[in-house]
């Protein structure tokens, strides 16, 4: 997009106001705002995908709302140039037009906006001061996940013609809660055992979504997860104790059921960036101290990087270009890609979040 003199607006930072073309804001701007909001960060590929309409004319919009101040963005540094925009809300004004537009108030999370104009995510872009901003580089990786997995939910449900809903996908603060468990302790042989001592964990998800059949007749017609993005940064000791955390939630003591108002969780849905890392998260799922004698079915994992991440080449603008494949089939997240601690095999059965 260029302004009336021909020109065209920069790209990694805004352009003075008197030199933006004038431009309304539409119902395609509130919808953009939205999307931005409901995913607090997203990329422009995945906007432009949930956008009905021309990608181009989401794109100019995008590109407005950005100049105008309503949206930001940024983009992570690579080696040659940065890669594409991935977009944020830091400004109270987009939250005043959604209010205007109708949306609910009580829905809209001021704290998030604020959080997000403090971190300065934007600075990001030009690689300022880089190695203070690795702790902020790994947590947007981690949103961008959730993120990937909330719109392959989304976009697939659109294209299933009715047969499932994503009746609600959440994620943050809101889904805090703690849990007093037995403390673990390593005996004199070194084995882990459960101690008669308590102490409290945290119990604090990446995300809870429901998915709902409108075909299906009785309690089966909602079905609700717990969902974890694993970027392999953390040990597998923790890894087992966050499982372990989710195992007395919601087997043993069955604190969704108040929490959530739910009263099944169906599996807690662990998605780690390499297959090998995946299938060790799998087999440490199976140690006693998760889950006690048997290994349980709780717990699913999936890998993204050989699933989701796989190049497929398609037409766009009139041109070949190679894109993951999730961006155009995201209905891979309901293929037979989930596997459980129960099957200690090499090659264990997988499964499916809709069977």
């Amino acid at each position: 997009m260029s302004d009336q003199k021909g020109k065209r607006l920069k790209k990694y930072s805004r352009e003075a106001r008197e030199n933006l073309p004038p431009r309304r804001i539409t119902p395609r701007s509130i919808e953009i705002i939205d999307i931005i909001r409901r995913y607090r960060i997203i990329p422009t590929s995945m906007i432009v995908r949930l956008v009905d309409g021309d990608m181009r004319t989401t794109e100019r919009h995008l590109q407005n709302l950005y100049h105008q101040g309503l949206v930001n963005r940024f983009a992570f540094p690579a080696s040659y140039y940065p890669t594409e925009f991935n977009y944020y809300l830091d400004d109270k004004r987009s939250l005043a037009l959604l209010i205007n537009a109708g949306r609910d108030a009580d829905k809209l999370d001021n704290e998030v906006v604020l959080n997000n104009r403090e971190k300065q995510y934007a600075e990001i872009t030009m690689g300022k001061q880089m190695i203070k901003m690795q702790g902020r580089l790994l947590h947007l990786h981690h949103e961008l996940m959730i993120s990937r997995f909330h719109y392959m939910l989304e976009k697939a449900c659109l294209k299933s013609g009715n047969k499932m809903k994503l009746s609600g996908f959440y994620q943050g603060s809101q889904l805090w809660n703690d849990i007093e468990v037995r403390k673990v302790a390593a005996n004199s042989v070194g084995t882990l055992t459960e101690t008669d001592e308590l102490e409290t964990l945290p119990h604090r998800p990446d995300a809870f979504f429901a998915l709902q059949f409108p075909k299906r007749i009785g309690a089966d017609n909602t079905q609700y997860f717990f969902y974890e993005a694993d970027r392999k940064t953390t040990s597998i000791k923790k890894m087992q104790k966050k499982l372990r955390t989710h195992f007395h939630y919601v087997v043993k003591q069955k604190k969704h059921l108040n929490d959530y108002g739910v009263k099944r969780i169906k599996a807690v849905l662990v998605e780690s960036i390499e297959d090998h890392w995946t299938n060790n998260l799998r087999i440490a799922a199976r140690h006693p101290i998760v889950s006690g004698s048997k290994p349980s079915p709780l717990f699913w994992f999936t890998t993204s990087d050989v699933i989701f991440e796989r190049p497929l080449n398609v037409t766009i603008k009139s041109a070949q270009k190679e894109v993951p494949v999730y961006l155009e089939k995201p209905e891979i997240v309901f293929g037979k890609i989930w596997a459980t601690p129960t099957d200690d095999a090499a090659q264990p059965v997988f499964q499916s979040l809709i069977e």
